[in-house]
């Protein structure tokens, strides 16, 4: 096989998706966070893209656009906490 074929084969290839395991604690702690928010200001305000959780105290606080994580919190993204809400 020739350099060119390998390239074009390498190319061609899909990435394959990132699965990140999280922490059960952290998914929790953002539930709670979202469904105080969806029964308190859902009509008010936005879909927020996810929730960013302080690992050490388990605060939270919604994300609405730009993502700048401290290094000590986590993104959880609305569509895991809507997934886990099912299963």
């Amino acid at each position: 096989m020739s350099y060119a074929a390998q390239r074009l084969e390498q190319i061609e290839r899909q990435p394959e998706p990132v699965i990140k395991k999280v922490d059960p604690m952290i998914i929790r702690a953002a539930k709670q966070i979202y469904r105080y928010y969806a029964d308190s200001y859902a009509a008010q305000l936005p879909r927020p893209m996810g929730i960013a959780i302080n690992r050490i105290d388990m605060t939270g606080k919604l994300i609405y656009s730009q993502l700048i994580l401290l290094p000590q919190e986590s993104f959880v993204p609305m569509e895991l906490i809507e997934l886990s809400d099912y299963h």
